[in-house]
């Protein structure tokens, strides 16, 4: 073969090379990347080959023959590796390539040594009518030969992984991988023949250059259509939105228009013109989600284009053949925009607060349990809380008490960090729960400050408070969290000089056990636990008059609980009526057996609380159980601080006047503690005043208090009252106030409050 002939027809395999190489060069996938590889070889043994031929220089062509010969070595280990990857092996299997590339590398540096070294050949010139002079080479050594073994060892490890490819693929993709094993077979064949012929020029080059075009050919840009038809079949049977087919190595084969529009929408791309955008994002998603042992997976993807966002289902199904053999990936994709939007408003709905755009309390309790069991540092939770709130709404409008906790929500907003949570718990109350380390008591103090700012007026000052719990059990339920706060919160309520309290044990302890007492107390009354101690009324010689009947609580386990341990309680929980009502009728069953035992001469007095003008009509009961059982009403006294005449004074003595035409006599007890005690001596006709002894106690001039409390038992005197100093402790005392005109005393100096069977043993009765 004429040598410019030869060498015209290696320029256009050159520039055929180079075009198809600049064609897939952009693609990402690796099939195509070792394509890329394969034609930068061929290129460089073709450039090579072609200085070898063209120089007249004996130490050039030596040197371009033996570059030559190491190319040989990468262009079929670049073969070697496309086939891998075509045939799609697993990446792992590709590294076991790694001694064939380390025996590339010795031959290509021994290559290269040759022209200095002749350890691999030598050239010789040579002349040919009708080539004219040349070189070829001659005198091989054995490193040639196992350059030789080298390369037809790979060779028939490329035809191997084919063949086997082709035995275990469907029928379907047997010509994809059928073509590429015949074009690779016809060029050994054919590369042999002319090795054989000893021409002088080594046509092999030829026979690879075309190789590499027709495997660019058959990968990249020829389907079946057998195939194609196929895959097709099977997808349009089912195809009622946008329709995708990708073939078992991840190459695209077919979009509809519907989905040229929905997915490549926010390309803004012709999805005719460019194909690579699907298939890298399929192979993208196929690493990330595709579990091999599933047939089809659902997932749902967000696109944004034209300043929306657009939300698709894409359905991924594998294909398989009447053997059950794979064949490819069918994607559809349904537009869920819409459906999404209405989800998304429904959802908001439902995990926010409509009024003021912040979390409800159900969603807020959901992120905070999420969030502490992740977070792996600490939180605390804090409660806000609008004092009578009821009466802003009332005073200024419900529409600008909805502006005050719109305002308050935004105050929130604009100081939350990315992981604070924070929401709306109930008309007025607002919780928020952050990291500890950004809390700080100025930061809500602010917020605090800046609302009532932003609403005060000359009618209403707003008072906020708020409770801190420094979070210490992350499993703890959320709903408790928040009542901690709260319950620091009622610590401070009605303080207008504190506006921020913190949770403790002790308060929890304490709510504990008000708890406790509450709901023991229903049982308590139905077990007899409630019983009465009597603590007497004497005179100065310490003769018996009567007795106060005070309720005590004999706790099974507790043992005695003291009366400013659970009364205070039961008030707080609207229950001290029910107390009251059973102690009045412990004490009125207690006077009967006296009086049955013939101590008629002996009276007991019960205490009347605030709380039992609201909840019991008092007449009704007093005048029922002196009737039930058969008493004199002058033996059951009735004891009422003077606090009781705070309010509806008017109504209160209405009352008593009654109780006392009955006949039952009223003492004003723990008289002088209030602020109203002149009115109640000039309004109130009572029969006993009772005066404490704490009233000397709580002062620093005791001569002071002795000489108004001497005047008092006087003008109480006058008025036609008697007088009970109860808290009576020494006999200097007893003294004292018998000089000033005090005859009936009580307190631990006589007796302290005991069972009535202690009391009745004392007294003989």
């Amino acid at each position: 073969m004429p040598k410019m002939i030869y060498l015209g027809i290696l320029f256009v395999l050159t520039l055929l090379v180079v075009a198809f190489a600049g064609m897939i060069r952009e693609k990402q996938d690796r099939v195509s990347k070792s394509i890329f590889t394969l034609f930068v070889a061929v290129v460089v043994a073709v450039v090579a080959n072609g200085i070898f031929i063209m120089t007249d220089e004996k130490a050039i062509a030596t040197v371009s023959h033996s570059v030559f010969l190491a190319c040989i070595d990468w262009l079929l280990l670049f073969m070697l590796r496309y086939v891998y990857f075509y045939t799609d092996n697993e990446e792992k299997q590709v590294k076991w390539m790694t001694p064939c590339y380390l025996v590339a590398g010795l031959e290509t540096v021994s290559m290269l040594l040759n022209p200095w070294l002749h350890h691999v050949f030598i050239l010789k010139e040579a002349f040919s009518k009708s080539y004219g002079a040349y070189f070829y080479p001659t005198g091989y050594s054995g490193i040639f030969y196992v350059h030789l073994a080298y390369c037809y060892g790979l060779v028939a490890w490329i035809v191997l992984l084919l063949m086997v490819k082709i035995r275990h693929t469907a029928r379907l993709y047997r010509k994809k991988y059928t073509s590429i094993l015949v074009s690779f077979l016809a060029i050994i064949i054919c590369d042999a023949i002319g090795l054989a012929l000893n021409l002088p020029i080594d046509i092999s080059l030829i026979f690879y250059g075309a190789a590499a075009l027709i495997i660019c050919f058959f990968t990249e840009f020829y389907v079946p259509q057998a195939m194609r038809d196929k895959i097709l079949a099977n997808a349009v049977q089912i195809a009622e939105m946008g329709v995708g087919c990708f073939d078992i190595s991840g190459k695209c084969i077919y979009v509809n228009r519907r989905g040229k529009d929905m997915f490549y929408r926010y390309k803004h791309l012709a999805l005719d013109e460019d194909l690579s955008v699907a298939e890298q994002y399929f192979e993208g998603w196929l690493k990330r989600h595709w579990k091999e042992e599933c047939s089809e997976q659902v997932y749902m993807e967000h696109f944004e284009a034209d300043d929306k966002t657009f939300n698709y289902e894409f359905t991924v199904q594998r294909l398989t053949d009447e053997e059950d053999v794979f064949l490819g990936y069918f994607i559809t994709c349904i537009d869920r925009t819409e459906e999404t939007e209405k989800y998304r408003e429904e959802h908001f709905r439902a995990t926010h607060d409509l009024l003021t755009g912040i979390y409800n309390e159900q969603y807020f309790e959901e992120r905070v349990t999420e969030t502490l069991r992740t977070a792996g540092k600490p939180y605390v939770m804090i409660t806000s809380d609008i004092k009578d709130f009821k009466l802003i709404n009332d005073m200024l409008g419900t529409q600008r008490g909805d502006e005050i906790l719109k305002m308050h929500a935004y105050f929130f907003r604009e100081r939350a960090k990315e992981d604070d949570l924070y929401c709306r718990l109930n008309e007025d109350q607002f919780a928020f729960c952050m990291p500890k380390e950004r809390f700080t008591e100025e930061l809500f103090l602010d917020v605090m400050d800046r609302l009532v700012d932003t609403f005060a007026n000359e009618y209403f000052h707003l008072q906020i408070y708020m409770g801190v719990y420094e979070i210490t059990d992350v499993t703890e339920p959320v709903f408790v969290m928040v009542d901690k706060c709260n319950l620091a919160i009622n610590t401070i309520k009605g303080d207008y000089a504190r506006r921020v309290a913190y949770f403790d044990d002790a308060l929890l302890q304490k709510k504990l056990e008000k708890n406790l007492i509450i709901n023991e107390f229903e049982q308590a009354l139905e077990l007899g636990q409630i019983r009465i101690y009597l603590q007497a009324q004497t005179r100065r010689d310490g003769s018996l008059l009567g007795a106060e009947a005070l309720a005590r609580w004999i706790h099974p386990i507790k043992g005695l609980i003291a009366p400013d341990e659970f009364i205070p309680v039961l008030e707080s929980a609207g229950l001290v009526h029910k107390l009251d009502l059973y102690v009045w009728d412990l004490a009125a069953r207690q006077l009967a057996i006296w009086r049955d035992q013939g101590r008629d001469d002996l009276y007991l007095s019960v205490n009347i609380s605030v709380q039992d003008q609201y909840y019991l009509d008092v007449y009704d009961v007093f005048t029922r159980l002196v009737e039930k059982y058969d008493l004199d009403p002058h033996k059951l006294k009735l004891e009422i601080t003077e606090t009781l005449f705070v309010t509806e004074m008017e109504n209160h003595r209405y009352m008593l006047e009654r109780l006392q035409a009955y006949g039952f006599e009223i003492e004003i007890d723990d008289f002088g503690s209030g602020y109203s005690s002149l009115n109640i001596l000039k309004d109130i006709k009572a029969d006993v005043i009772k005066i404490d002894m704490e009233f000397l106690q709580e002062t620093v001039n005791v001569d002071r208090s002795w000489s108004i409390l001497s005047a008092l038992i006087r003008l109480i005197g006058q008025l036609h009252m008697d007088v009970i100093t109860e808290g009576v402790e020494t006999e200097e005392q007893v003294e004292a106030l018998a000089q000033m005109g005090c005859q009936h005393f009580q307190g631990y100096y006589f007796c302290r409050p005991m069972p009535v069977d202690q009391f009745e043993k004392k007294y003989r009765i």
